[in-house]
């Protein structure tokens, strides 16, 4: 249990004081400024940047793609049958959510957008992408469900700027996802 706390707190910690080094040039400074400004005031993510925090800088073609379609952020969630020893056994996607924009508001509903979304092969993409981290996370808690093994899942999330920060670890969680 210790361990797994010490690697979320250093994943947590380490990635926006490493970034930094990257992220500050004034062009990119003032891309977070720009960004800054379209946040709510209460936004997590607006302190994060305000403090410091950035991404790590690079660039992914699926952040193209994501931009092509209007979408700024997109959590994949998963479904996880862990074994008893709480490693993942088996995952599967429960479902991907698009977003406008970068908190708050509600996900994209639109059938023929969504069509869109699947028909241009970004949600194969960022469903690979989910699956492959999801089999590399840490647990959030330790849960002791019974009975064994159990169910729980992890959500990842993506978004269209390399200079923003998101979490580069899958959180697990005993249960099913929302």
């Amino acid at each position: 249990m210790p361990k797994a706390i010490f690697i979320l707190l250093v994943a947590l910690l380490v990635q926006p004081v490493c970034s930094q080094e990257k992220a500050n040039s004034p062009a990119v400074e003032a891309h977070i400024r720009d960004v800054i400004k379209e946040l709510p005031a209460d936004s997590g993510l607006r302190r994060g940047l305000l403090q410091g925090a950035r991404g790590n800088g690079v660039h992914y073609q699926w952040m193209d793609d994501m931009r092509k379609q209007r979408i700024r952020r997109a959590i994949v969630l998963i479904n996880i049958s862990f074994d008893s020893k709480g490693r993942p056994r088996e995952t599967s996607i429960n479902r991907t959510e698009y977003f406008t924009q970068y908190e708050e508001g509600v996900p994209i509903s639109d059938s023929a957008q969504l069509g869109k979304i699947r028909a241009s092969g970004l949600e194969k993409e960022l469903s690979s992408i989910a699956l492959e981290k999801a089999k590399h996370g840490s647990w959030v808690d330790v849960p002791h469900p019974k009975p064994r093994p159990f169910v729980g899942g992890t959500q990842i999330e993506f978004l269209d700027d390399e200079w923003l920060p998101a979490l580069s670890v899958a959180l697990y969680y005993a249960g099913n996802p929302r």
